[in-house]
């Protein structure tokens, strides 16, 4: 007939930082759905940044966020920047990256710019802080 699940999941307006780490307590990351993202790939990519970040710390580096012009920069500002009173977990969509300038295209063209700008960004995010794991476009 159907099936009913709850996800839990934090207020992150409330208490994470870009870098995924609790406000009040650097150096507790939280990753995963529990952060109010859906989907698995949102959840497997916070958990890979979480862990980034927690092994960047770990040898001394600062934590890094990904571009905000990136899918997971762009998920993670919803995370940091949503409105705490009415918080609700988010797949990725194009309505969460920083618009374009204005410019003219219809629909398809447009997103095919925030998608050519993502990649730009991300291979830049990626060379600049010689992320192992990653491959570049």
């Amino acid at each position: 007939m159907g099936s009913i699940h709850r996800n839990t999941f934090i207020n992150a307006p409330r208490l994470l930082s870009q870098t995924l780490q609790v406000r009040s307590r650097p150096g507790l990351f939280m990753a995963g759905q529990l952060v109010g993202v859906e989907g698995y790939v949102e959840s497997a990519a916070m958990g890979y940044l979480a862990g980034m970040n927690a092994a960047r710390l770990l040898s001394g580096e600062s934590p890094i966020a990904p571009p905000p012009t990136t899918a997971h920069g762009a998920l993670i500002g919803h995370l940091v920047h949503g409105n705490p009173a009415d918080f609700q977990p988010m797949n990725i969509n194009f309505g969460l990256f920083p618009p374009l300038p204005a410019g003219r295209g219809g629909r398809m063209l447009r997103r095919q710019q925030v998608v050519d700008r993502a990649m730009e960004d991300i291979a830049r995010w990626i060379a600049q802080y010689k992320i192992t794991g990653a491959t570049s476009p």
